[in-house]
């Protein structure tokens, strides 16, 4: 018997030894699919109380759980092990304090036009399937649009409340954490790149109406959809009242207002129980770029060439400091959070000067300073270039998220 499997067989023994399948051996070696709950995982937890200051980390295989039986019927039987996959416009995941937990949906162009919701939990590494999609729609088939659009007053949705196709999330995403849904603003309505005539004549409805005009044609453009991570559904309310608005989108969830704020040419407020977004600041950064909000001064800072500053209190924007030159935070290639120990905005972008080759690079945006700084990060620096993340403030670090793989950063302990 050669030495290899020699080692597999004694390894074998021992778990059984100690009373644990070979399914639980694989279990705890990392990686692969599991039942829910997931158990923390104390020794990784353990390493990432211990990260020092501006450090990175390498986190282990992470695995899998909930509504995952979909992953096995699709060509790409890869998805067990990647979890939701990066979708190339789409680098932001959200907190959900209430959970503990981030989560990440949302689409790309031509890139996975699906409507699935996870949630990443750290403590136990792993991605958590909340919604397995709805079947996206093929390019040219009328019965395929009869069985799986319905139409509910004046929007179109997957039967069961879905975005039936959504793209360009651009840095539409939110979590509301008084009604405790993700937000999901789709200036696209969720039917991007459909058959709009077969999806028109399926719901009755014309297909140059005004319920299926589509980016470009004025306000009531893009639909904004709400998901309950607690029922593992999309709401059944989808606002329609937006306000003209470019393709790319920042939106933020205000606490102290209860309100959703929006950055898309203008800048626009919506407070809970009201009907209309009320436009609030005329002058403000380019669309296309990222944000994060700092709920202790009230600030939300826009990264494109330079930092730009919106006040709540003041409802105005000022510029910040400049980036170095050739580096801009805008998707599909940054993800930005605020890390409220180190009272920094974190900016990780794949965007530089010249003809420099990708790869992620990090910046720390000081409010009071007004100026950005690249710290001398040590440890295992990513080596992804397509990526999302977000900041946990349990565990006191920004978490990047490149598929087959996962990084920590540690700004400042605590």
């Amino acid at each position: 018997m050669s030495n290899p499997m020699k080692t597999r067989l004694g390894l074998l023994v021992a778990w059984l030894l100690l009373g644990l399948s070979a399914a639980d051996a694989q279990e705890q070696r990392g990686g692969g699919a599991f039942e829910e709950p997931p158990l923390p995982d104390k020794a990784l937890l353990a390493k990432i109380e211990a990260l020092p200051d501006d450090t990175w980390m390498k986190l282990p295989a992470f695995r899998t759980a909930g509504d995952v039986a979909w992953m096995n019927t699709r060509a790409t039987s890869d998805y067990r092990r990647i979890g939701p996959s990066v979708r190339d416009y789409c680098n932001r995941m959200v907190w959900a304090a209430d959970r503990r937990r981030a989560l990440y949906c949302g689409a790309g162009h031509n890139i996975h036009p699906l409507n699935d919701v996870w949630e990443y939990d750290l403590a136990s590494n792993a991605w958590i399937c909340l919604y397995a999609p709805d079947p996206a729609p093929p390019r040219d088939s009328p019965e395929w649009y009869r069985e799986n659009v319905v139409r509910r007053g004046d929007v179109v949705v997957t039967p069961r409340g879905g975005p039936v196709r959504p793209a360009h999330t651009w840095w539409g995403l939110c979590y509301d954490s008084d009604r405790r849904r993700l937000i999901f603003f789709d200036v696209h309505k969720g039917i991007m790149f459909t058959n709009y005539e077969q999806l028109a004549a399926a719901v009755g409805l014309k297909a140059n109406g005004p319920i299926l005009r589509m980016y470009g044609s004025g306000p009531g453009e893009g639909w904004v959809f709400a998901f309950d991570p607690e029922a593992r559904a999309w709401d059944e309310n989808v606002v329609t009242n937006t306000p003209k608005a470019d393709e790319s989108t920042e939106l933020e969830y205000l606490p102290h207002r209860k309100a959703l704020w929006l950055h898309s040419g203008k800048t626009y407020l919506m407070e809970q129980g009201a009907r209309e977004w009320k436009p609030i600041a005329e002058q403000g950064p380019r669309s296309g770029g990222v944000s994060a909000y700092d709920a202790e001064t009230r600030t939300i800072v826009s990264a494109g060439s330079r930092a730009f500053e919106y006040s709540c209190d003041d409802a105005e924007w000022t510029p910040g400091g400049a980036l170095p030159e050739g580096v801009r935070g805008r998707i599909p290639h940054s993800m930005m959070c605020f890390d409220s120990v180190a009272r920094r905005f974190v900016l990780c972008t794949t965007l530089a000067e010249g003809r420099e080759p990708r790869r992620l690079r990090l910046f720390l945006y000081d409010l009071k300073e007004k100026a950005w700084n690249t710290p001398a990060a040590q440890g295992d620096l990513p080596t992804t270039t397509n990526f999302a993340g977000y900041y946990d403030p349990e565990r006191n670090v920004t978490v990047v998220y490149g598929n087959r793989e996962m990084w920590a950063y540690r700004a400042r302990r605590k």
